[in-house]
């Protein structure tokens, strides 16, 4: 009976780190830019909080900057952002403060709001202008997981490292 309890509470484990993160875009063809020698369009962003998990000051201050987004932005009665694909809509993901484990591109917790192309010149600036001491990675949703996370990403703040080996679509463009 305690292998049955174990082995389900490992599988939530690995759903919970699975369904943190990105965005997924599977009708994105990638081999069609890379022949065209183009990168492909940025179809949606997210913009994520870095913070230590266990120290009381950095939950603290992130938990602000988040609590005051959503206020901010009327998002308050608004359910969360639903599984890894396309929203249509300005939402938040649940904070993560277990995003550390090897299928996990953050190797800290985080929170993260999904950021529709409409919102980006309304939400971004806002967290530059409101940030504080806080480190925030802003990326593009493109399908190509790593070059998002990498070579297109903003960092305002220290940039944290990321586990870019998690990515399950490897193509950098």
């Amino acid at each position: 009976m305690e292998d049955v309890g174990l082995r389900l509470a490992v599988l939530c484990v690995v759903v919970v780190l699975c369904s943190a993160h990105p965005t997924k875009y599977p009708e994105v063809n990638l081999d069609v830019y890379r022949a065209k020698d183009t990168p492909p369009p940025f179809l949606s962003y997210h913009i994520h909080c870095m913070f230590v998990a266990y120290n009381n000051d950095s939950v603290f201050a992130a938990l602000k900057l988040f609590d005051r987004f959503i206020e901010h932005f009327n998002l308050t009665h608004t359910r969360p952002c639903e599984g890894l694909y396309h929203q249509g809509r300005l939402c938040a993901f649940d904070v993560d403060y277990t995003n550390t484990g090897p299928t996990d591109p953050f190797v800290s917790a985080n929170w993260a709001i999904f950021v529709p192309l409409e919102w980006y010149a309304k939400t971004v600036p806002w967290v530059m202008q409101n940030r504080g001491d806080q480190d925030i990675l802003v990326h593009p949703n493109s399908g190509a997981e790593v070059s998002d996370h990498t070579r297109w990403a903003l960092w305002m703040g220290e940039k944290w490292p990321l586990n870019s080996a998690s990515f399950t679509n490897q193509t950098v463009l």
